[in-house]
């Protein structure tokens, strides 16, 4: 069946139209798009400021979303971005990162009235580290207990910061008396002694595995002896076996 050459011209018509709306609603607004497309760039590491300069050289938009400890990463360093680095986006988008708040301060605990053993319990759980004990005598707190430590409770300490500390020796005797040192440390009974007034203290080691290095084994003069009679104190400490004679 023959068409009407006047259908035939509207179909064209028709056709020419619709190829038109094509090309401007979709084919053109496609093409155009590609071209705003880039890879992003990657600000891990940089600082905001840093960050803010490469980005807006591609029209993008920086934003602050959040913000984390992180003990790898310098405080105001970027440690995520999104979009991702290197990831295909248009320009003129928002770039959301996260900043890192470095590494997170430790407080320091009240470690008064607490036993060196649970002091360093508690220190080691914070990565603290204990490396110095000093003695004094104390009315207020029995022997053993902690009277002091380097750093005030809630002050911001870094990470494996060394703390000292002050262990109580009871209280003060009434008379210069020689105290039980046994079993106790020998920089325990040193300073111990050092309180009470005795100078001259002559060391003696002995070899025993049952107790620790350093560790008081016996004393001369006797517990409760008047130290105002005494010239010197000898002090019997404990040290490791030597390899050759446990081979």
């Amino acid at each position: 069946m023959m068409q009407h050459p006047w259908v035939r011209r509207l179909m064209y018509i028709l056709g020419v139209f619709i190829l038109i709306i094509l090309t401007d609603k979709v084919i053109m607004p496609w093409y155009v798009d590609l071209g705003d497309e880039i890879r992003m760039p990657d600000v891990i590491g940089k600082t905001v400021d840093e960050a803010q300069q490469i980005l807006h050289k591609n029209d993008f938009h920086l934003i602050v979303a959040d913000s984390v400890y992180d003990a790898h990463a310098p405080a105001g360093t970027i440690v995520e971005q999104r979009p991702y680095a290197f990831s295909t986006v248009k320009r003129g988008r928002n770039v959301y990162i996260t900043v890192s708040n470095g590494e997170k301060a430790i407080v320091m605990p009240n470690l008064y009235g607490k036993s060196v053993r649970e002091a360093e319990i508690l220190l080691k759980s914070l990565h603290l580290e204990l490396n110095n004990i000093s003695y004094e005598y104390s009315d207020l707190y029995p022997e053993g207990a902690i009277i002091g430590q380097s750093f005030p409770q809630g002050q911001t300490v870094e990470k494996n910061t060394y703390i000292a500390i002050t262990v109580s020796l009871g209280e003060m005797p009434s008379e210069r008396v020689m105290p039980n040192l046994v079993g106790k440390s020998l920089n325990a009974a040193r300073q111990q002694l050092k309180q009470l007034g005795v100078r001259n203290i002559r060391t003696e080691y002995e070899e025993n595995a049952r107790y620790l290095p350093n560790t008081i084994l016996n004393q001369k003069p006797k517990t409760g002896v008047l130290l105002a009679d005494v010239e010197e104190v000898t002090l019997v400490v404990s040290r490791l076996q030597s390899k050759t004679q446990n081979e």
